[in-house]
């Protein structure tokens, strides 16, 4: 073997070696987009592309093989072109100044205005193709990839042998075809990325969108009935002369009333989004006039309530929410004993305030406990499940937590934990 020969031969391995940890830094950067949008909910933006890229090509450049003195080979051309075309002019022209800053001070002032000379050109061009970039199919965003790795490249290797006629030429494939290659693989990759944001983007919309039109079906359902029976009562008031009767239509036109306004307060507890300063609720108090405003309803729907509150419990929150957390909780549970039942309440002061609402009604199954609170899910007719979801926002905004034990035919008991009321 000769001496070239075997130079020839302890090349490959290194340069081998260090064009493919070249390569993971690049496809550990790209996956970091794909965490950033799965953390954020949102997609990249240039600054995020500069603070992913700039340690990329830092890394490259720290890996990479010498050609000959002043000539390198690694991918750092990757990330630039990557961020360059999917990001713009303004983070490409940023890039180049910092390949060109790190080439001084990594390497010194040799051979650097070829440098500038060469990610320059590149600028110009991508700067007139990156904002219709993303437009292009996946077929012309490969053709323009290789084209601008294939030029790089020859612009390095032609250097080198102008500096070192002693490369061979298969040594020369291998630092023109590895650097193809892996440009290819990492813009299927950064292509899949971004079409598995934008998929979930879109995904994303959609459930809104259905979300809304569940929201806005249920209210017009909820607050329509109540409504058209308000006005059928006003109507007859104005055809009846008997004061009596006209007196006991405005009484059933105010409940149809109230029931619509308790629809939109539901809806409310969705949009509060600028709530008051968290204040000290004794939850005993709380409790006892949550009892007094459904006394008429429990006794309607032949259920007994039974409180068993220890006195100073506090917990920090807004009085009104947690007033309609209560009313919502306790009014499902009277819901769910149509036959009449007995409904307890109780308050214990534990490491946290623990509220248990039990009751003996229908019960759930494993999948109902499981949907329990989820969005229009509910066991009843007629009814679009708000109240419990509500309730389940207003708790998680205390920082609680709700827990449910139930079995079918046997009653429910909902668990509320929530924090003390003092610091």
């Amino acid at each position: 073997m000769t001496e070239d020969q075997d130079g020839g031969d302890t090349m490959y391995p290194e340069a081998l070696t260090l064009l493919l940890l070249d390569f993971l830094f690049i496809i550990t950067g790209l996956l970091f987009f794909a965490l950033y949008y799965d953390m954020k909910k949102k997609f990249p933006s240039r600054v995020c592309a500069l603070m992913v890229a700039i340690p990329v090509i830092l890394l490259c450049m720290l890996f990479s093989y010498e050609i000959t003195e002043g000539v390198y080979a690694d991918l750092r051309r990757i990330p630039f072109f990557l961020a360059s075309l999917y990001f713009g002019p303004l983070v490409s022209i940023i890039l180049v100044a910092v390949i060109v800053l790190f080439r001084f001070l990594l390497i010194g002032p040799e051979l650097i205005h070829l440098v500038i000379f060469n990610y320059l050109f590149a600028f110009l061009v991508i700067s007139m193709i990156s904002k219709r970039f993303a437009q292009y199919s996946l077929k012309w965003k490969l053709v323009i990839m290789i084209i601008l790795c294939t030029y790089m490249s020859l612009f390095n290797l032609s250097f080198g042998e102008m500096y070192d006629p002693e490369t061979t030429f298969a040594e020369y494939m291998l630092l023109l075809i590895v650097p193809l290659a892996a440009s290819i693989i990492a813009i299927l990759c950064a292509e899949m990325i971004r079409n598995l944001i934008m998929l979930k983007r879109k995904e994303q919309q959609l459930d809104k969108l259905n979300m809304v039109g569940q929201l806005a079906a249920s209210i017009s359902h909820e607050v329509r009935n109540p409504l058209t029976s308000s006005k059928g009562f006003l109507q007859l008031i104005r055809e009846e002369k008997d004061i009596e009767l006209q007196r006991q239509f405005i009484e059933l036109s105010l409940v149809g009333i109230e029931q619509a306004t308790g629809v939109i307060e539901d809806y409310l507890t969705f949009t509060d989004s600028m709530p008051d300063e968290p204040v000290a609720i004794d939850v005993r108090l709380a409790i006892m006039e949550v009892a007094k405003d459904l006394e008429a309803f429990s006794l309607e729907q032949k259920v007994k309530v039974h409180l068993v509150l220890e006195e100073g419990v506090l917990v920090r929150g807004q009085p009104r929410s947690f007033s309609q957390c209560m009313m919502n909780m306790m009014r499902n549970s009277i819901d769910s004993m149509p036959a009449g039942g007995t409904l307890t309440v109780k308050v214990e002061k534990k490491e946290k305030v623990i509220i248990s609402i039990c009751d003996t009604g229908v019960g759930m199954t494993k999948d109902q406990i499981r949907r329990f609170g989820e969005p229009f899910f509910t066991i009843k007719d007629e009814s679009t499940g708000l109240g419990v979801m509500a309730a389940h926002i207003i708790v998680h905004a205390m920082k609680g937590n709700i827990t449910v034990k139930s079995e079918p035919n046997k009653g429910t008991t909902i668990y509320i934990e929530l924090n003390h009321g003092i610091a």
